[in-house]
């Protein structure tokens, strides 16, 4: 036998007992960093169990929601998922996987969720894949849950790269007892980039077509549509968000329409990620009523840094459209920045600060609030809403501590 096949098998022998722990480590470790940096805000993501193969490995997840939780008040199901690899450590894939998942509703008794992931991971950290969910349907308890269908795809770039989601959730329904619920197609497409401070910036676009509940008290919706927009200038952080819900019919109202458009801009990046991330750890707490309680000492020195630094955020608009008329208001509040080091006082925020808000309301709905409430009817008396032909309206500005209301001065306690 020729010296360089001996030579060759003597390096290639070690290779193949070796190579496959190392491919299911690598495989490990590319798994936890995607799910690390791909994580959603209010979502924990933990680590059940891993089992390394030489040619295969299985994985475990649970991913739970502290936040909605903390929000809801309420205790809230948790998503297991359950991943196979294949190693493969052919450039430029590492690993082929399939996930399957289970709702876990705290009681320890999970139960199936139909549906594969299926997907590819790559040397560096790279991965993409396929959710698919064939039609079909599912009794649970007194629920009957009927779909037509899921197909989202994504892909990521390694390390904290660009993420790329879109796909459509079919229309799906719910029968309980009497009561049914349908939902429209969802479309869903993402393309974001996590920053250097952690936050993901880019765009989310998500719109649902007709929702309808036949009940006793019947509600329907012709549209729903969410899009945010955000991006990282220097170390400010900008954003601009729209919502809407369209012909939404409702009893005794009727069919109204809501429309609103926020808008952030230059906000601290870095103080802001850390009391997102302080908000985001009290609600996880073993404890989260006793950390929410005493949050504030916890994010005072970024809050200093965030009001310092200055920021303007804005209502572009909201608009909610009713039988009787439309409701257009708008509101802007602009806070200058000082030296980011200088002792945070309330006061010298609120001399600084400047704000607007316009708002008009039609007649015939301020005359429905004054019946419902009689707090309404005396908006007018103080001079907070004007009459303007057959609407109201209120113009205020407000700027160096000083509130103007439909050209009144009208003064404001200053904090001590």
């Amino acid at each position: 036998m020729k010296k360089w096949l001996v030579g060759l098998l003597v390096i290639a022998a070690p290779l193949v007992l070796v190579a496959p722990g190392i491919v299911g480590r690598l495989a490990e470790q590319n798994i936890e960093d995607i799910l690390k940096v791909n994580a959603a805000p209010g979502v924990e993501i933990q680590t059940e169990r891993f089992e390394r193969g030489w040619f295969t490995s299985e994985s475990t997840h649970r991913w739970m929601f502290p936040g909605a939780k903390q929000a809801l008040g309420l205790p809230l199901p948790s998503l297991i998922m359950h991943t196979k690899l294949a190693h493969v450590a052919l450039p430029p894939r590492l690993v082929s996987a399939v996930s399957t998942f289970q709702i876990d509703p705290g009681d320890g008794q999970p139960f199936d969720v139909p549906g594969t992931l299926s997907s590819n991971i790559g040397l560096g950290g790279e991965s993409d894949g396929r959710l698919i969910l064939e039609a079909g349907a599912s009794h649970i308890d007194h629920a009957r849950l009927e779909w037509q269908g899921v197909d989202i795809r994504y892909s990521s770039g390694p390390g904290p790269g660009r993420v790329l989601v879109e796909g459509a959730i079919k229309p799906w329904q719910i029968e309980v007892d009497n009561d049914t619920v349908n939902f429209s197609t969802i479309n869903i497409k993402l393309d974001q980039v996590r920053s250097e401070y952690g936050l993901s910036v880019g765009t989310f676009d998500m719109e649902m077509g007709r929702m309808e509940i036949v009940a006793a008290n019947p509600l329907a919706i012709d549209n729903l549509v969410l899009t945010t927009e955000s991006s990282i200038d220097g170390d400010r952080i900008n954003a601009h968000s729209t919502f809407g819900i369209h012909n939404m019919t409702v009893p005794i109202i009727g069919g109204l329409s809501l429309d609103i458009f926020l808008t952030l801009e230059g906000a601290d990046a870095e103080a802001l990620t850390a009391i997102g991330d302080t908000v985001q750890a009290a609600q996880s707490s073993a404890n989260p009523e006793a950390a929410m309680n005493g949050l504030y000492e916890s994010i005072e020195d970024d809050f200093s840094v965030l009001f310092n630094r200055g920021f303007e955020i804005r209502l572009d608009k909201l608009n909610l459209s009713l039988p009787q008329g439309m409701v257009a208001a708008s509101v802007g509040l602009s806070i200058p920045e000082i030296d980011a080091d200088a002792p945070f006082d309330w006061s010298a925020v609120l001399l600084r600060m400047t704000g607007k808000i316009d708002m008009r309301i039609p007649g015939a709905v301020y005359q429905i609030a004054a019946m419902l409430d009689r707090q309404a009817s005396g908006l007018v008396a103080m001079g907070i809403l004007e009459p303007d032909g057959e609407d109201y309206v209120l113009n205020a500005e407000y700027a160096q501590g000083l509130l103007n209301v439909n050209g009144s001065p009208m003064p404001i306690p200053m904090p001590q």
